[in-house]
């Protein structure tokens, strides 16, 4: 109630001129009762994109089981830019769409990639033992490489300004693209393989969104 009710008012008014009060006031209960639930403004924030991200992840695992052949790499991105554009949440976050957000996400450090980091490390490693990337590459080289560009994502229109989704469709694609072709291995991959470490990192994030709800 009090979620809908805020992500409601961010895409009508925006970060920055919504209130707590005019959430309480949307959700038609008491503002003590929003403060029972979350300790402030941002953490309703982070409560939506935790929200908005645990039904992304939920929809490219939909779109790996249902796919044919192997889901590489290159593929998993095209699935998670798709879907992710028609979240309006998730859109304005990586758009860098101020008249949403405000300046908040440029303002806020995210503790979680130190674990996805490590996560993708084992990632890798899945997929070269599958034989879906080249094993001559150092995981951690490829980790790093991969981390960069997500985060970076996120960040990116702090320095650049907003972007549109088509810029970031293609952005993303082409990442993709290059980053496969880079990446591709001598021998024909093992499908189930890859298809098994896409679920396995899938579910991690999944699990930590769950792990970090459970502790608010």
């Amino acid at each position: 109630m009090i979620l809908d009710a805020a992500r409601a008012l961010f895409h009508e008014k925006g970060w920055t001129r919504t209130t707590v009060s005019d959430i309480a006031a949307h959700a038609m209960i008491g503002k003590g009762a929003v403060y029972l639930e979350f300790e402030n403004k941002a953490a309703i924030l982070d409560g939506l994109i935790r929200e908005s991200s645990r039904r992304l992840i939920a929809q490219v695992r939909s779109r790996v089981l249902q796919a044919d052949g192997i889901v590489d790499l290159a593929q998993v991105y095209r699935f998670s830019v798709a879907e992710l554009l028609t979240d309006p949440l998730m859109r304005a976050l990586y758009l860098g769409d101020t008249a949403v957000l405000g300046n908040h996400m440029a303002d806020v450090a995210n503790t979680r990639y130190r674990r996805r980091i490590d996560w993708l490390d084992e990632y890798v490693r899945h997929l070269q033992n599958a034989g879906v990337i080249t094993d001559s590459i150092e995981p951690t080289a490829i980790v790093r490489m991969l981390s960069t560009f997500t985060i970076g994502l996120v960040h990116s229109p702090a320095t650049m300004g907003e972007c549109s989704p088509q810029e970031l469709s293609d952005s993303v694609v082409l990442f993709a693209d290059v980053t496969s072709r880079g990446l591709a291995p001598a021998s024909t991959p093992d499908a189930d393989a890859a298809r098994q470490a896409q679920l396995l990192l899938l579910q991690r994030f999944d699990d930590q969104l769950s792990e970090v709800e459970d502790h608010n």
